[in-house]
């Protein structure tokens, strides 16, 4: 009997955990195509577990806008899927876009812009959203 009521409570705080609001802010800062992949898998894993309730941002700079441009993205589909149907906000810095000389309109079309990559993710933070370093 206690092993079953151990088993209960154990299956309710699990389903607890995962019922709660999640808020989370993703550093990216990865150039390559397989952390491009890496991003939207964990994205999937995250909408999946909270059955699309999660509030999710991705904060891109340095290397990672490149996961946010027309002409270099292997995500877009993804991007688009995850902006429209679970609203994912993807945030490119625009410090970052200014030392690459990249302009808005080589942005995906779902993308929106921050001043600062690092006060984006501090206010999130100040918000109460947690942090996580995406990529490998």
């Amino acid at each position: 009997m206690i092993i079953y009521v151990a088993s209960v409570f154990l299956i309710v705080t699990g389903v607890a955990a995962q019922q709660k609001e999640h808020k989370i802010v993703f550093d990216f800062t990865k150039g390559d195509t397989a952390s491009f992949s890496t991003m939207m898998r964990q994205l999937n894993n995250i909408v999946k577990a909270t059955e699309g309730k999660a509030k999710l941002e991705v904060v891109c700079y340095g290397p990672g806008l490149d996961m946010l441009m027309k002409e270099r993205t292997t995500v877009q589909q993804q991007i688009e899927e995850f902006h429209g149907k679970y609203n994912v906000v993807f945030s490119a810095c625009e410090a970052s876009m200014q030392r690459r000389g990249i302009v808005k309109s080589q942005l995906l079309p779902q993308i929106v812009t921050v001043p600062l990559a690092s006060l984006e993710i501090s206010s999130k933070q100040q918000e109460g959203w947690s942090y996580m370093k995406a990529g490998y």
